[in-house]
């Protein structure tokens, strides 16, 4: 999460879509009242809040616990999104290394059909079909969210910034999500994440 009063722009942190190279990269360049949840265990510290604060509220907690209401009505509001079979895939390695007593050695199929932790954040950014922020980019088109801010607040990422800072990237042993899904999961993330599926367009292939 990163709620910047100098470049006026709020970031909503959604889960497993690099938001923690967003706040490595942009960290630098806040302001000294500026906002950044960070994180100890990608080493971007915490800016204004307390160290080890959950980054990934919604956009309603962060409205009413750092901004006024001119503040958040005329600030860029922004959040990240990635295809729904992609993300769980990601979430399912991310937690067997975080929660090994938990998860580690259990198979895919079972991960999606019984965890309470499946990265599901579209109340993070929506309220009962109506988004409440102004852009979500797409994980797949990465450098179309970082040019946006090169434009909008005169950052100057390259590809080589994003894509050479990239957090977790070691995490993950496959690649392709496809190699994982069976049919039973593929069904059951289709309903679970309908809404984010339907907003964005997203498809299994």
């Amino acid at each position: 999460m990163i709620v910047s009063y100098q470049h006026n722009f709020v970031f909503v942190k959604t889960r497993k879509t690099a938001g923690s190279t967003l706040e490595k990269l942009v960290s630098p360049f806040l302001g000294p009242e500026d906002i950044c949840s960070g994180s100890p265990r990608d080493g971007t510290p915490a800016k204004n809040i307390q160290e080890g604060t959950n980054g990934h509220i919604g956009w309603n907690e962060i409205k009413n616990k750092f901004c006024t209401d001119d503040q958040w009505n005329n600030t860029f509001k922004f959040t990240i999104e990635r295809n729904p079979w992609d993300k769980v895939v990601s979430s399912y390695y991310w937690h067997q290394l975080i929660k090994p007593d938990q998860y580690a050695g259990m198979d895919f199929e079972k991960y999606i059909l019984t965890s309470q932790l499946l990265p599901m954040d579209y109340n993070a950014y929506a309220l009962r079909g109506e988004v409440k922020i102004d852009k979500i980019y797409k994980y797949e088109d990465m450098m179309e969210m970082y040019n946006d801010l090169n434009d909008r607040f005169g950052f100057k990422y390259t590809a080589i910034d994003v894509y050479g800072t990239r957090m977790k990237g070691d995490v993950r042993k496959e690649r392709d999500y496809r190699k994982l899904h069976t049919p039973r999961t593929i069904d059951f993330v289709a309903r679970f994440f309908k809404p984010v599926i339907e907003l964005c367009g997203y498809t299994y292939d």
